[in-house]
C-alpha cells in the first residue's frame, strides 16, 4: 500500500554479536587503509557528527575511513553483498535513514539499521555494564544522545 519502503533493522542483541566478533586490531587498522572492508563480512557505520566520534560501538568504521572503504567495496565483485549496519544518535536520528538510502542507492543489498543508536546502547550499558555493552570510551553524558523533545512542537501549535 503506497510507496513505503521497509528498512531492515537489527536489535541490541545483534549489535552485541557484532561487538563480540569485532576483534579490530588498531595497529592493523592504521597499517591498511582498507582493513575494515577486507577483514569483516559486515561493516558498522555511524552517522554521528565528527565531534561525537570519541565514544562508539566497538568495530565501528572510523569516519575518516568510510569513503575509502565504501569505494573499495564497490569495486569488489561481491562488495555490494557485504552486510552494512548503520546507527546514529537515537531512534529519531534522520541521518541514519539518509545514510541507509544513500547506501541502497549505491547498490548495496544488505543494509540494516540499528534504530536505538548510541542513546539506547549507552542506557543499556548504564544498566547492564560495559562488559555487555562496550564502547570505545566512557561517556558520562548519556543525555547528549537523547532525541529532541517533541512536546515543544505540540505546544507551539
Amino acid at each position: 500500500m503506497g510507496s513505503n519502503v521497509s528498512i531492515s533493522k537489527v536489535n541490541y542483541e545483534d549489535m552485541q554479536y557484532v561487538c563480540r566478533t569485532a576483534s579490530v586490531n588498531p595497529a592493523l587498522h592504521h597499517q591498511y587503509s582498507n582493513y575494515y572492508a577486507a577483514a569483516h563480512p559486515w561493516l558498522l557505520i555511524n552517522t554521528l557528527p565528527p565531534g561525537m566520534q570519541a565514544c562508539l560501538i566497538p568495530g565501528t568504521l572510523p569516519i575518516e575511513e568510510e569513503e575509502v572503504s565504501m569505494n573499495a567495496m564497490l569495486s569488489e565483485p561481491k562488495g555490494k553483498d557485504r552486510e552494512i549496519i548503520v546507527y546514529g544518535k537515537n531512534a529519531n536520528d534522520d541521518t541514519v535513514h539518509k545514510k541507509y538510502q544513500q547506501l541502497v542507492g549505491l547498490g548495496f543489498k544488505n543494509v540494516r539499521v540499528y534504530p536505538g543508536g548510541m542513546f539506547e546502547w549507552l542506557l543499556l550499558q548504564d544498566i547492564y555494564g560495559a562488559a555487555s555493552f562496550p564502547t570505545t570510551s566512557k561517556e558520562m553524558d548519556i543525555l547528549k544522545y537523547k532525541p529532541p523533545s517533541g512536546r515543544q512542537k505540540l505546544l507551539l501549535k
